[in-house]
């Protein structure tokens, strides 16, 4: 797989298109069939900038989509994830807490009262905290063809916090964020490493 160098504090994807249709085709590759379905978590993305990454990031995609057949257009799931933030969750009962940290069990999530009105966000406690306070991760959805329940999309990102091979726990966002972070360090080391 090749890999590619990206100024710092650039958020768009540079070469987004060409990057999604490399992996179009090498999920072609081994599967023989295209996926009906992306779903897309995106990380490192400031609120303000959710429009313009989702403009440029989803077009993209459909673009590289499009190049392997003009009829291919599966459906696209874009969310963003956030792990800087201030927000906790404590249990209100004593029952309810999870360990000796006294956190709120994984798994909590928490979609109503604190999150926005009219936009679809959660808030996820996937993991049992091992040390301190647990810090939920926030998502925010921007993009659903799939058009997925909220229910269904908390489910299946907490199913996708539990797919990370170097822990046998649940971790605390989901999997591909996490191999996402490990590419990009691995590069990083070898670029700056020589």
């Amino acid at each position: 797989m090749l890999w590619r160098l990206q100024d710092a504090r650039v958020e768009i994807i540079k070469d987004m298109q060409a990057i999604m249709r490399e992996q179009l085709m090498f999920f072609y590759r081994e599967t023989r069939f295209k996926p009906a379905a992306i779903l897309f978590y995106r990380d490192g993305v400031s609120e303000g900038q959710f429009k313009t990454v989702l403009n440029t990031e989803l077009t993209a995609i459909r673009r590289a989509c499009s190049s392997l057949n003009t009829d291919y257009k599966p459906t696209i799931t874009f969310l963003v994830v956030q792990k800087r933030h201030h927000t906790r969750f404590f249990p209100t009962r004593a029952q309810d807490e999870d360990g000796r940290n006294k956190n709120v069990p994984a798994g909590t999530i928490v979609d109503t009262d604190i999150t926005h009105p009219r936009e679809f966000d959660f808030y996820l406690a996937s993991h049992a905290s091992i040390q301190g306070t647990s810090r939920p991760t926030k998502y925010h959805l921007l993009w659903d063809d799939a058009n997925l329940s909220e229910d269904e999309l908390e489910q299946i990102t907490y199913y996708l916090c539990h797919m990370f091979t170097r822990c046998t726990r649940s971790v605390s966002y989901p999997a591909p964020t996490y191999y996402a972070h490990l590419a990009a360090f691995r590069v990083r080391s070898s670029y700056m490493n020589g």
